[in-house]
């Protein structure tokens, strides 16, 4: 609609130029992974398989990225990286006694 109104459209909303599964990845390493670590997890132990699967989801998401993108070496290793410190979060988690 922005489009047809001259408006210029916003940088994620412009369906033809998002990189989905790049900005899925952003989405949930930036906003929602904080969330569910700190709250949710934190608070409602029993809610701790979730916080496992977000980080299967950002998984997912980092695969199709790179089969989409055909990014390199040095980009990939940056979205491991966050996948990594979630699963050391989730780990840290389990460790502490803090979920069942």
């Amino acid at each position: 609609e922005e489009k047809d109104l001259g408006i210029p459209v916003g940088m994620l909303n412009d369906r033809h130029k998002v990189n989905r599964p790049g900005s899925q990845h952003g989405f949930i390493n930036f906003l929602v992974a904080p969330f569910v670590a700190a709250s949710e997890v934190r608070v409602f132990p029993g809610l701790q398989p979730l916080h496992s699967q977000m980080i299967r989801n950002l998984e997912a998401w980092r695969n199709i990225w790179i089969e989409e993108t055909k990014p390199t070496a040095e980009d990939i290793a940056k979205k491991d990286a966050d996948v990594a410190k979630l699963w050391a979060l989730d780990a840290e988690l389990l460790g502490r006694g803090r979920v069942a």
